[in-house]
């Protein structure tokens, strides 16, 4: 394998892509709330998501090898190590949230990555119970990013912080829904009642509806002056979701690439678009 190619890999499936794109999503949120960008925040989203990340895949490293034989081939060079990965991350993740951050932060960013190790651990016996309990309770993780970033920066909680949350919440039931698809075969031999197993040939139609309404928090957000005029640019990310929601109905589809790439890669484009929609709106 290439050095070029083992660097590409690593990105993808140790989760960086992913975990970058949980600090594109706070950087979004300072931006929206007008918050001060503390870059150091940016740092401490990435390291806890990859201290999730890390944990999940040691987890699930077995599991995976039914649908995702190249994550799995890749993540068994280092398999060994995950653990003290995991330790790394975390006490990095502590140690920054320790010396730049509040009480309440610091309470809170322990609380949410308690959380996010939690499906690892025993989310998962939960969802063999209840319909599509991986979907709402990753989107729900995420959502409360939004509420973690609010708590660090000392941003008074809400209606603009609420709006936010929901609008994470709504587009992370389109990524788990959509990225659930190349997990199915494993699922279905965990027994787990994810949205595409129980929804079989409709799930990517159920799909199409959350991308469509998860824009309402923030037409209405906009609408009560909650959230600036230039959020509204946001909306663009809808024609981004159904491309690649309607490109999983080919049956040539690699739907891998669709849920590494495309699916994750989304939240790089929120503080793009956001900033475009800003200079549009200062020129007004």
């Amino acid at each position: 394998m290439k050095h070029s190619d083992s660097i590409w890999n690593e990105f993808i499936y140790g989760g960086h892509w992913l975990s970058i794109g949980g600090s594109a999503i706070v950087l979004s949120v300072m931006f929206l709330l007008d918050m001060q960008i503390k870059l150091e925040f940016l740092l401490i989203a990435y390291l806890g998501t990859q201290c999730i990340y890390n944990y999940n895949h040691h987890g699930e490293i077995d599991i995976d090898s039914v649908n995702n034989s190249n994550r799995t081939n890749h993540l068994e060079r280092y398999r060994e190590h995950f653990s003290l990965m995991t330790v790394l991350y975390g006490v990095g993740y502590f140690s920054l949230l320790a010396y730049f951050g509040n009480k309440q932060s610091l309470f809170f960013g322990g609380f949410l990555l308690l959380i996010g190790l939690f499906f690892t651990y025993k989310g998962k016996n939960i969802s063999k119970k209840i319909v599509g309990f991986k979907s709402v309770y990753t989107a729900s993780s995420w959502g409360l990013l939004v509420v973690f970033t609010a708590i660090y920066c000392s941003y008074s909680l809400n209606t603009s912080v609420l709006v936010l949350f929901v609008f994470v919440f709504l587009r992370w039931v389109v990524n788990t829904g959509f990225c659930d698809l190349k997990d199915i075969d494993s699922d279905k031999k965990e027994g787990l009642l994810t949205l595409p197993i129980v929804l079989n040939n409709n799930g990517l139609n159920f799909i199409h509806v959350i991308n469509i309404i998860s824009f309402l928090p923030i037409i209405i957000g906009v609408y009560i002056k909650a959230l600036p005029d230039y959020a509204l640019f946001s909306l663009i990310l809808f024609f981004y979701s159904f491309y690649y929601i309607q490109k999983a109905k080919s049956e040539k589809t690699d739907i891998l690439s669709l849920s590494y790439i495309l699916a994750d890669g989304e939240y790089y484009y929120w503080p793009f678009l956001l900033f475009m929609g800003f200079i549009f709106t200062s020129l007004l």
